[in-house]
């Protein structure tokens, strides 16, 4: 109830206090951000049913940073230690399960691949080698996402938006409070590696270049959260029972919302949540660039898209419709399901756009039902 009243009058503002100065919000966001860190574990393949739940927020103190998770792996649970730390200012890691079995090595990059366990009696019974731990640093925490109707903005900036047909579409869906809206703001895609983990360690704070894309942006609520996303690249956590509805405005649709629809499904799958999950492209206020995502076919003419970026002008050729709607459920349908095919029982994608239409059920090893669809308008 104290959240209802507060976004309601939030929305009886005027819209010159709600707005206030939205550049200089997106800078905060960007230096807040840059002042984040945590530790992050996960199952980098999913064949059988395995979770890893963060069980306490990364702890920083003298040349060390650490945090606990629980590992499932669908008959019981064990403690993972996860932690990094300078030793005679070399960067290293350790990982101990269960209180006993240790896999640690030196820091060579952020993402890390653990080692085999030298006791291959829990490794088997863990798959401990497919645990992959991260350390990141200027990098957004993850956006929890319960049940509800959401509009998540990619990237208002003018690089995308180039003719600037996005500004009205997307400040009418920020101002429309049945959507819990949040916007994501784009910054180089390996930022946090610019962070020197020495100094972090020696208290010294990060110089990074700052980011400046400017957008058109006026009239956005200040309950509308600012999010630092990387080429659409956001970490979701999927608390859900039972719908989640997300609208995507921006761009660009066949990368950065590519992306963002790939992490929400990951976010699922990663979860125990049997909710299922409904995108919905607005054509008219989404944007695409020429090259999508390498090797995975979803481009556009390069003539084409210099008359009009707007999805709903590009995707107006029925030349382009099969072949496009095609590859973008590919991955989901195959490469992502292939990835987590221990996490659910079936997993059911329904996709329908003008001149596209496909319902795939993918059978797999988990124990859940889920159901994902994709509705272009």
């Amino acid at each position: 109830m104290k959240t209802l009243l507060i976004s309601l009058f939030i929305a009886t503002l005027p819209a010159y206090v709600r707005a206030q100065d939205f550049s200089s919000r997106m800078t905060e966001a960007y230096q807040e951000t840059d002042r984040n860190f945590d530790l992050d574990c996960y199952y980098s393949q999913n064949k059988t049913w395995k979770l890893i739940t963060p069980t306490s927020p990364t702890k920083k103190v003298t040349n060390s940073l650490s945090r606990t998770f629980d590992v499932d792996n669908g008959s019981r649970i064990v403690r993972l230690d996860f932690s990094v730390k300078l030793d005679a200012g070399v960067p290293k890691f350790e990982a101990v399960f269960d209180n006993r079995y240790v896999s640690a090595g030196k820091v060579k990059v952020r993402d890390i691949l653990l080692p085999y366990l030298t006791d291959r009696g829990f490794q088997d019974e863990f798959e401990t080698n497919r645990v992959m731990c991260s350390i990141n640093f200027a990098y957004a925490l993850p956006f929890p996402m319960g049940d509800g109707n959401y509009h998540i903005n990619v990237h208002p900036h003018n690089t995308y938006d180039w003719q600037n047909r996005l500004k009205v579409p997307v400040e009418n869906y920020l101002n429309d409070y049945s959507y819990m809206s949040l916007i994501l703001l784009e910054t180089g895609n390996v930022r946090g590696n610019l962070v020197s983990l020495t100094d972090f360690f020696a208290g010294i704070a990060p110089s990074l270049p700052e980011t400046i894309l400017p957008g058109n942006l006026v009239e956005v609520p200040l309950s509308v959260p600012l999010i630092v996303s990387p080429a659409g690249n956001s970490r979701y956590d999927i608390k859900a029972e039972s719908e989640i509805i997300i609208t995507l405005t921006g761009g660009n649709h066949n990368y950065c919302i590519w992306n963002t629809t790939r992490h929400v499904i990951e976010g699922l799958m990663n979860s125990r949540s049997e909710a299922v999950v409904n995108f919905r492209y607005d054509m008219s206020a989404i944007v695409a660039q020429v090259r999508g995502v390498e090797g995975m076919g979803i481009n556009f003419p390069r003539r084409s898209v210099a008359r009009s970026n707007l999805l709903k002008d590009l995707l107006s050729d029925p030349s382009l419709q099969d072949e496009y709607h095609e590859n973008y459920l590919a991955y989901f349908s195959g490469y992502l399901a292939r990835e987590y095919s221990g996490m659910y029982k079936s997993y059911t994608l329904d996709y329908k756009a003008e001149g596209f239409s496909k319902v795939l059920t993918i059978p797999g090893n988990g124990k859940r039902d889920l159901k994902v669809t994709f509705r272009y308008f």
